[in-house]
């Protein structure tokens, strides 16, 4: 998920390279990506709730005070386009959120669009971008379903022990690849955050760090990272790249992404009062909280 916005700040690297990464003129922005998604809820009993379809799009820059404008739109629509509004550290355009991927394909539907992007340091115009699958569809991986473990067995959500690791998996990819054109491909992000709605964990993200493509199976978080009595919030989102290009030395991909999150509880006392009164949406995709 992808989202939100915002998603990733990183505090701690998984990291497993994908494909290898030129070296790009300096251009101030790491990277432009158009995403349709699915998002889900994950409950102790590891059952999954669909919150929604997510349509949206964000530019990455290097400096959060780089001053950035531009559009999307429809290739051959005449509609206004969607502007994009600075959002935290990154721009952004929301599209929406969806109860069925139908609704999400009738207000986006697939197929070209175009970007334009100006800085200081660039100004891409019109750039196509196709977000369809190779059989023109929506290609979303399958629902993501988070599994946990500490000393080598399965333990629940709600009773994390702080003094061990915790290993986080996943289950399988369906559709992960290698990107056929050699720019990016796909992708695994593990973000956890602390009941400050701090990250605390960050795999990682292309063009700016090393970062888990699909092939990853597995994160660990060190015992370091954990409190006792204390609430913490993961996702795991898999991003598919269905098309990615250059331009104005920018990469720019579009993807169909899906995103699980799961709600976590360490075992003992607190020793403090820092926690908020609630926890906060991880990003835009988390829409039951």
């Amino acid at each position: 998920m992808w989202k939100p916005a915002v998603r990733f700040f990183c505090t701690m690297f998984f990291a497993a390279v994908a494909t290898s990464q030129a070296a790009t003129p300096d251009t101030g922005l790491y990277f432009i990506v158009l995403v349709k998604s699915s998002n889900y809820s994950q409950n102790r009993d590891g059952e999954l709730t669909r919150l929604n379809y997510h349509f949206f799009s964000e530019v990455f820059p290097h400096n959060p005070d780089t001053t950035v404008t531009g559009s999307l739109r429809r290739d051959g629509v005449s509609s206004s386009a969607m502007l994009y509004e600075k959002r935290e550290s990154n721009h952004y355009i929301e599209g929406g959120h969806f109860d069925t991927v139908e609704e999400a394909d009738k207000t986006h539907p697939n197929g070209l669009y175009r970007l334009s992007v100006k800085t200081d340091k660039v100004h891409i115009v019109n750039q196509p971008l196709n977000l369809a699958g190779d059989s023109g569809a929506t290609e979303i991986p399958e629902p993501i379903t988070i599994h946990l473990s500490q000393g080598g067995n399965a333990v629940a959500p709600d009773k994390l022990d702080p003094d061990q690791t915790l290993t986080v998996s996943w289950s399988e990819y369906s559709n992960g690849r290698d990107d056929p054109r050699g720019i990016v491909d796909d992708m695994i992000f593990v973000v956890m955050q602390d009941c400050t709605g701090a990250r605390i964990v960050h795999t990682g993200l292309p063009f700016k760090s090393p970062y888990m493509n699909w092939k990853s199976q597995e994160v660990t978080v060190d015992a370091s990272k954990l409190k006792p009595g204390h609430p913490y919030s993961i996702f795991v989102e898999f991003p598919h790249v269905v098309d990615s290009r250059m331009a104005e030395g920018v990469p720019i991909f579009s993807a169909y992404a899906t995103a699980t999150y799961l709600d976590l509880v360490t075992l003992g006392e607190a020793q403090n009062n820092e926690c908020l009164d609630s926890m906060p949406p991880m990003d835009t995709g988390q829409t039951d909280r």
